[in-house]
C-alpha cells in the first residue's frame, strides 16, 4: 500500500471510529426507532482535502465504440430488489457492470474504508448517517459539476429543489435515486360492515377520526387503526405539518435547527392521538394488542380498517389479503395535506477509479425508462413529465385502486431529512412519541428531552465546518 492510500485509509478508519462510537452510545435508545430510513449521527473526525476533479464529458452510449469493461462496486443494504435495475443499466451500456457490496450490518464508512484498504475502492454508496460526515471527512465528489454537464439530467425536468435537498458546504454531496411514498391503507370490506363510505382524497384528519370510531367493535376483535408506530412516526409528524406546527417531518423547524416536539401545537397533537387508545378505543395500546395475540397489529389479518403503508407493501397486499383493499393520501390539516416520503440519498465516492462511469449510474437513475421501472414498484417519478402522469393508471400494480392518491403522493410528499440533522441519532422523536401514544408515556416528558437535544444539536452543529 503507498503513502497515499495509507493516508485515505487512515482517516477513513478515524471516521468510522467517531461515527461507531456516537452510534454506539445511541443504540440502546433506538433500539425500536426503526423510522423507515438510516439514523444519522456526528462525526467529529478531522477531514482529509479532497482534489477537485473536474469530470470528463459523458461516456459513450454508443455500444459499437470500444470500452474497456469496467466494473462499479456500489455499497448498500439492497438485497435482490436492484437486480433488475443493474441490468438494465449494463443493456445501456454494455461495458459496464455493477457489483453490489453488501454492508452486513456494519456502518458504511467502516465498509467503504475495507474497500479502501484492499485497493478495490468503491465508487458509489447509500447513505446510512448525517451527509456532513462524508462531506467533512472528504470521501464524496460534488456533483454538481457532473449534473450540468450530463445530458440526460440536463434533458429531463427534475422535481423542484430535489437535487439541492442534500447540499453541504454548497456542495451537492448526494443526490436522491428513489422516492418511496406513503399512504392510508383502507380495509374497504370493514368500511362496508359499518356502512362507512370510502372517503375522498381530500379527506381531513378529523374524518380519520371519526372513521377510526366507526369501524371500532370490541365484541368482533375490529378496530378502527392497526396498533402499529407508524402512527407516530409517519401521521403524527406529517400532521404537524399539515397544522402548521412544524415545518419539517419530525417536529423539526425551517432551517432543521431545532425540533418543535416541546411546542404547545406539537404537544396538542401528540394529545391529539393518544385520545384515539385512551378515550376513542380506535387503537389498542401495546399491551392490550399483545392481549389478543397481536391481531390487530398486523394489517393483514382483517380486523382492523386503516393502517399505514409503502410501497413495499402492496405487492404483499395483492398476494395475501382476503379482503378488498385501497390507499388514501394522508389527511388535510389546517395548513395543507402534505404527504411521507422516505428518499435514498446516493453519493459518488472520492476514491471511485471510475467517476464518470459512476455518475452514469447516478443519470441512469433519471431517464425517463427508469423512471417508469420505479413507478412499477409503487415509488414516485423523480422528474415532471406528461407520460409519467399517465403512466400511473396503466400500471399494473394499481389496477382498480385509487391512483389519485398516488398522484397526491407524489405532488405533495415531504422528505425526512434525518440526513441533513446533526445528532440525529440522538434525537428521541420516535422511541419517545411511541412510549407517549402506546404505553404509559406523558406527553410533559418532551420537554426537557427536547431542550437536551436542541442544545445538543447546535453544539454538533457549531463544531462543523460549515
Amino acid at each position: 500500500m503507498n503513502r497515499s492510500s495509507r493516508k485515505t485509509l487512515a482517516w477513513l478508519i478515524c471516521a468510522v471510529f467517531t461515527a461507531t462510537l456516537v452510534l454506539s452510545a445511541c443504540s440502546k435508545d433506538n433500539a425500536n426507532n426503526t423510522s423507515g430510513s438510516p439514523s444519522a449521527s456526528p462525526a467529529s473526525a478531522t477531514a482529509a482535502p479532497s482534489e477537485s476533479v473536474e469530470p470528463s464529458a459523458p461516456a459513450s452510449e454508443d455500444a459499437t465504440v470500444e470500452h474497456e469493461p469496467v466494473k462499479l462496486k456500489i455499497v448498500s443494504w439492497a438485497g435482490d430488489d436492484y437486480v433488475p435495475l443493474y441490468q438494465k443499466f449494463h443493456e445501456k451500456y454494455p461495458w459496464i457492470t455493477i457489483e453490489n457490496v453488501p454492508v452486513d450490518g456494519k456502518p458504511i464508512l467502516e465498509v467503504v474504508a475495507a474497500l479502501e484498504a484492499a485497493g478495490t475502492p468503491a465508487d458509489l454508496t447509500w447513505v446510512d448517517q448525517d451527509l456532513f460526515a462524508f462531506e467533512q471527512n472528504g470521501i464524496v465528489e460534488d456533483l454538481t459539476p457532473y449534473i450540468d454537464k450530463d445530458p440526460t439530467m440536463q434533458s429531463v425536468t427534475i422535481k423542484q429543489g430535489l437535487l439541492d435537498l442534500y447540499k453541504v458546504n454548497g456542495k451537492r454531496v448526494a443526490i436522491p435515486f428513489v422516492d418511496v411514498p406513503m399512504w392510508i391503507l383502507v380495509n374497504k370490506d370493514l368500511l362496508n360492515k359499518h356502512g362507512v363510505d370510502m372517503p375522498s382524497n381530500d379527506w381531513t384528519y378529523d374524518d380519520l377520526r371519526d372513521i377510526a370510531k366507526k369501524l371500532t367493535d370490541p365484541t368482533a376483535g375490529e378496530y378502527g387503526m392497526t396498533t402499529m408506530p407508524e402512527w407516530q412516526m409517519r401521521l403524527l409528524s406529517t400532521k404537524a405539518i399539515a397544522d402548521g406546527h412544524a415545518s419539517y417531518l419530525q417536529y423539526m423547524n425551517e432551517d432543521l435547527s431545532q425540533s418543535l416536539m416541546n411546542t404547545p401545537g406539537v404537544m396538542d397533537d401528540f394529545r391529539w392521538l393518544k385520545s384515539f387508545v385512551t378515550t376513542d378505543g380506535s387503537i389498542l395500546s401495546y399491551a392490550d394488542a399483545k392481549t389478543q395475540g397481536d391481531v390487530v397489529s398486523n394489517f393483514l389479518n382483517g380486523k382492523t380498517g386503516l393502517a399505514i403503508g409503502g410501497s413495499w407493501n402492496i405487492p404483499d397486499l395483492w398476494k395475501n389479503a382476503n379482503f378488498d383493499w385501497d390507499i388514501l393520501p394522508f389527511p388535510k390539516g389546517a395548513s395543507g395535506q402534505p404527504g411521507y416520503s422516505i428518499y435514498g440519498p446516493m453519493t459518488l465516492l472520492a476514491g471511485s477509479k471510475h467517476k464518470d462511469e459512476a455518475f452514469l449510474y447516478i443519470s441512469f437513475q433519471f431517464s425517463k425508462e427508469i423512471q417508469k421501472w420505479k413507478m412499477e414498484q409503487g415509488n414516485n417519478a423523480a422528474i415532471i413529465d406528461p407520460e409519467l402522469d399517465a403512466y400511473t393508471d396503466q400500471i399494473p400494480l394499481w389496477k382498480g385502486k385509487n391512483t389519485g392518491a398516488v398522484k397526491i403522493s407524489r405532488d405533495n410528499g415531504i422528505p425526512e431529512m434525518g440526513y441533513m440533522i446533526p445528532a440525529y441519532g440522538e434525537y428521541q422523536w420516535n422511541g419517545l412519541g411511541n412510549k407517549i401514544i402506546f404505553e404509559d408515556g406523558d406527553v410533559s416528558d418532551m420537554i426537557s428531552a427536547t431542550e437536551q437535544w436542541n442544545k445538543r444539536t447546535l453544539e454538533i452543529r457549531s463544531s462543523l465546518k460549515l
